[in-house]
């Protein structure tokens, strides 16, 4: 039996060379990550998950971790990351359960920024829910998001989390969570969050997430919660979740033409206002909005 533990320790020393300023030590390093994951697969992201959960690792070493895992899990070109999907699928089930609970963790622990945890949960989340896999992921971002015990690092990540698995798997796979995946956006960009960075998650993962949200659109009362929030998120001082929110309007009204009718009027001043904006982004998402709109 392969002692995970002393497994861990070699892999932390190599994953320390690969940033190494010798050409031949990083080299050696990257060589031995890829034989590793070949040689013993389960091994390899288990202690893959250890280090990046592991608060007493350096920072760029945990992110080290993280980058490798997910990668192990993904790939741009189809043919590989379905290769990449079936082996860890074909992992014994109690070694995913241990790699999740490590990187589930890891959200709101990381010193670094955007969440390298977050893209690790989105790479399990993409390969286990279209096959009826971890089910309860969206609940547990959402909890992450929603719980008063919940500190800023913690919701940042949950939501980038949430968004990025919205932005890369099918819309059909969480049709049945898109109650529970605005419910936690909403949270999010609610104007009393005093988190600029909660409000910008929140607002871009509503992007990401707005294809499945057709049934909560065609509903008026959740319509009206939805547009209510990205209405005030307008408003906001920071200017990044300004221009995010003006992109969700744009999005919306790309997608939801048919709804908007009653918004209009609404709308016309949180257009005027932002075309004013010295702020070229600001103004630019107003000229694309303008394009759908009837004024």
């Amino acid at each position: 039996m392969v002692d995970i533990e002393k497994a861990a320790q070699q892999l932390l020393s190599v994953l320390e060379k690969t940033v190494s300023q010798n050409p031949q030590d990083q080299k050696a390093a990257l060589d031995f990550l890829e034989q590793a994951a070949v040689h013993d697969f389960p091994t390899f992201v288990q202690c893959l998950a250890i280090i990046l959960n592991t608060g007493a690792c350096q920072s760029f070493v945990r992110q080290a971790a993280g980058i490798q895992l997910k990668n192990a899990l993904s790939a741009k070109d189809d043919e590989t990351r379905n290769t990449c999907i079936q082996r860890w699928i074909s992992l014994p089930e109690a070694t995913r359960i241990s790699i999740k609970q490590h990187v589930m963790g890891t959200l709101g622990t990381e010193p670094y920024h955007p969440s390298i945890a977050a893209q690790c949960v989105k790479a399990i989340a993409c390969a286990e829910l279209p096959t009826g896999l971890w089910p309860d992921v969206i609940s547990l971002l959402m909890g992450n998001v929603t719980s008063p015990q919940s500190g800023e690092m913690l919701k940042q990540s949950s939501l980038e989390a949430l968004g990025y698995i919205c932005q890369e798997i099918d819309a059909n796979v969480l049709e049945q969570q898109a109650n529970q995946i605005l419910t936690a956006i909403v949270h999010g960009m609610r104007k009393d969050e005093t988190s600029g960075n909660v409000r910008l998650a929140a607002t871009t993962a509503l992007q990401n997430s707005l294809e499945f949200t057709k049934t909560n659109f065609s509903t008026e009362r959740e319509r009206h919660v939805i547009m209510q929030v990205v209405c005030e998120t307008t408003q906001s001082q920071d200017i990044r979740v300004k221009v995010a929110a003006l992109q969700c309007l744009v999005r919306i009204m790309s997608l939801y033409y048919q709804f908007m009718e009653q918004y209009m009027q609404a709308l016309f001043p949180i257009t005027v206002q932002a075309i004013k904006s010295d702020e070229a982004d600001v103004a630019l998402q107003v000229c694309i909005f303008r394009k759908f709109s009837s004024y």
